[in-house]
């Protein structure tokens, strides 16, 4: 099913070339509009309106959601000067998620000026609008050295030609307002010779299997994709301030059931921009957050048993701002974030973050799993637990420690190797790319298992409860593996040394 081309620039630098649906721009001639301008000084304390334009360019800059998001109301409304002429209001949200495609591609971006930001003199009319017009005709160096939306970089890379020149209008330190006109990148033209893969397969139309259009395109397809691009950006939002607080323990943190179990003021933040990104593209869904819910075990499974009882139909958004929070405090880059939607009582979307490695884990259910829009899969040679490196759980509660000690030491001469990563989410993450051959946990909340199970199953892995039952959204000691292989020697040698279960201090 073809998709519609729209001459459409929903961008204030080439940062942001896409729309929100990956809509493909056409190249276009530069204009010069009739600007006054000063040259700027190589201060930055310029006027509050040039300020938030030049924080706008540091945010593309410094890879920065937060701070470009930071420059904009909920809406922007930009004038296409690409063939329509014509002005489009833009999801604030959805232009913040280009510039992170569009460095993705370009991680050494930088922007630079050949003037501005200038303030401009007034031509519009009587002046009863609040606000001012900010000039900068910019340029931005770098090389395309990156992956992004499933296009590889060249070898050998290939260095950024691309400059533009943007009009601001600015009104309450806002930008409201933004007329474009702009060349375009190798990566840019790139994307717009082949289409990126789209999340969902194209349609067959050759095929009459009805079971297999409906897992293709199903009702909820458009909102799937929807969803899929705001926990991306809600995880980018959460893991700029995972990148730029790590190591914070001299800051102080606090304890929640013991020792091993810490809070931070980062795991507030991070919640909280996150929050604010998911319920403001959908108010009408219900959130469960980690920081929300009491600590212990059992308060965590009560949360998750109670909001999916109040809520059989609607779409329930159950988010770890920092999951490794201990490594996170402690400066290990053994951290991330995990976005979870449950719908009817089952994952159907599934996003993990690696902040420090800009690894971006999705998987929609029946659409397989992905890393930078890349496919991934389980380890398919390893042929048993002989050759598998796992990964053992560190519960805070001191008897399923003890509980997944005994399963170290006797399943320690029967695998290739055992770690103790201390982070569900990157563990999940590594075994269903390949990293890992299992991993097996205990006492583990929704919010730190539900995205790396379904991530597992849509790479080919296996995921049941340590006793070999059925996983369950509600499950909350895991087993999971490589192949069927791997899972059922670990399973039985668990079950030899009475490792499958505990019971909570």
């Amino acid at each position: 099913m073809r998709r519609q081309l729209l001459t459409i620039v929903y961008a204030v630098s080439a940062s942001a070339f896409l729309s929100p649906t990956h809509i493909r721009p056409k190249p276009f001639t530069m204009i010069s509009p009739k600007v006054s301008v000063t040259t700027p000084t190589a201060s930055h304390d310029g006027t509050p309106s040039e300020e938030v334009v030049r924080r706008y360019f540091e945010g593309v800059t410094q890879k920065d959601p937060v701070m470009l998001r930071s420059c904009f109301d909920d809406t922007a409304t930009i004038l296409d000067v690409c063939g329509s002429n014509s002005e489009r209001t833009v999801n604030s949200q959805d232009m913040v998620q280009r510039c992170m495609e569009f460095v993705g591609a370009h991680p050494d971006c930088s922007v630079r000026f050949h003037y501005g930001p200038c303030r401009q003199a007034r031509d519009d009319g009587d002046g009863s609008e609040e606000g001012e017009w900010v000039v900068a005709h910019w340029y931005e160096t770098g090389n395309w050295s990156g992956a992004s939306c499933g296009i590889p970089p060249p070898n050998p890379v290939q260095a950024m030609k691309c400059e533009g020149q943007t009009r601001f209008w600015v009104s309450n330190d806002k930008i409201q307002r933004l007329v474009v006109t702009r060349t375009f990148t190798d990566w840019e033209r790139e994307y717009q010779r082949r289409q990126s893969p789209p999340p969902f397969p194209e349609l067959d139309t050759n095929t009459n299997d009805d079971s297999s259009l409906k897992r293709k395109y199903d009702d909820g397809a458009k909102l799937k994709r929807q969803m899929l691009q705001t926990a991306e950006l809600a995880a980018r939002a959460a893991g700029t301030i995972i990148t730029s607080h790590v190591g914070c323990q001299n800051e102080g943190c606090d304890l929640k059931v013991n020792l091993k179990d810490i809070v931070t003021k980062y795991d507030t933040q991070a919640q909280s921009a996150i929050k604010h990104i998911i319920t403001s593209q959908f108010p009408d869904h219900v959130f469960l957050g980690e920081e929300d819910v009491p600590a212990g075990g059992e308060a965590s499974a009560k949360a998750l048993v109670d909001i999916l009882a109040a809520n059989q139909e609607s779409y329930i958004w159950i988010v770890d701002p920092i999951d490794g929070t201990a490594n996170f405090a402690a400066g290990l880059e053994l951290c991330g974030v995990t976005v979870t939607v449950v719908h009817r009582n089952e994952a159907i979307l599934g996003v993990i973050y690696d902040p420090h490695r800009n690894e971006m884990y999705t998987a929609l259910k029946n659409m397989g799993s992905y890393c930078n829009g890349e496919p991934i899969g389980v380890a398919g040679n390893l042929e048993g637990a002989k050759e598998a490196i796992i990964n053992a759980g560190c519960p805070a509660d001191p008897n399923a420690f003890a509980t997944s000690m005994r399963g170290v030491v006797a399943l320690n001469s029967k695998v290739r190797g055992i770690r103790v990563l201390a982070c569900s989410a990157l563990t999940l993450a590594w075994l269903a790319q390949g990293r890992l051959g299992a991993h097996y946990g205990y006492d583990l909340s929704s919010w730190d298992l539900v995205a790396g199970s379904l991530l597992i199953r849509e790479a080919g892995g296996i995921v049941t409860d340590l006793d070999g039952s059925e996983y369950r959204v509600t499950t909350r000691n895991m087993l999971c593996s490589a192949n069927r292989v791997i899972h059922e020697e670990i399973l039985t040698v668990l079950k030899e040394v009475d490792a499958t279960s505990f019971q909570r201090v």
